[in-house]
């Protein structure tokens, strides 16, 4: 087996690393595209800037930028510095990248082993896709069922993902039910809690079927597999 070096990272096992909190200086560093008229922020998307614009600009104490995509930026560029300073791993004398995410075949590892990591990497995804879709949800001339059936087609598939290989614990399947809740309260109308307890379609259910069919594409192997040798 030949190892492809561009495509080899270095995953060390820890948990979290803490970095600072995010600062104006350090997002005007990030250099974003979008940067508003009026006060100079930066915004990694249009949008953001727009409700910056909106709601924010020019009041005498702005948003705090915590939680928000460019603060996720600025934190996980922290996080890079923090894994290149770790040792590195050599291999044939070429020094291979440390990385505290690696993804592969579009799902996200993580090396502090986090049950959701995965999960939350999808539903950004998936959310994405949604909002680029934004003006068929909008456009009162399609049906419900019609839209619900493009909701389930273009955002849901894009969301499931690799599901069979999540930990499904009460954290990630109400994260998953959350982003479902969202998503149908706008397709729909319908309040948030409606659309969590008695959804139009239910994601969560669909992705425990999807697990299922491949449990019974496991056990129906022959027994001397090893991927049914290591599930059972």
């Amino acid at each position: 087996m030949t190892i492809s070096l561009p495509k080899t990272k270095a995953m060390h096992i820890h948990h979290r690393d803490k970095v600072t909190s995010t600062t104006e200086e350090e997002v005007a560093e990030m250099k974003f595209p979008h940067k508003c008229s009026k006060c100079e922020r930066s915004f990694p998307t249009l949008r953001g800037m727009k409700v910056h614009q909106g709601r924010w600009c020019g009041r005498k104490k702005n948003r705090s930028r915590a939680g928000s995509l460019a603060d996720k930026a600025v934190q996980k560029s922290k996080r890079i510095v923090k894994e290149e300073e770790r040792p590195r791993v050599t291999v044939n004398g070429v020094e291979i990248d440390n990385v505290y995410t690696f993804e592969y075949l579009g799902s996200q590892q993580q090396c502090d082993g986090e049950d959701d990591s995965d999960v939350k990497h999808r539903m950004d995804i998936a959310q994405a896709r949604f909002t680029s879709l934004f003006h068929l949800w909008a456009d009162h001339r399609l049906s419900i069922p019609l839209r619900l059936r493009l909701y389930c087609t273009a955002v849901c598939s894009t969301f499931s993902h690799a599901s069979e290989a999540w930990h499904m614990t009460d954290t990630v399947m109400k994260k998953i039910n959350g982003f479902n809740s969202r998503c149908l309260h706008f397709i729909t109308g319908k309040s948030y809690r409606e659309t969590a307890v008695n959804p139009d379609f239910n994601l969560l259910r669909s992705i425990r079927q999807r697990r299922l069919r491949y449990l019974g594409y496991i056990l129906r192997l022959p027994p001397d597999r090893l991927l049914r040798r290591s599930l059972m």
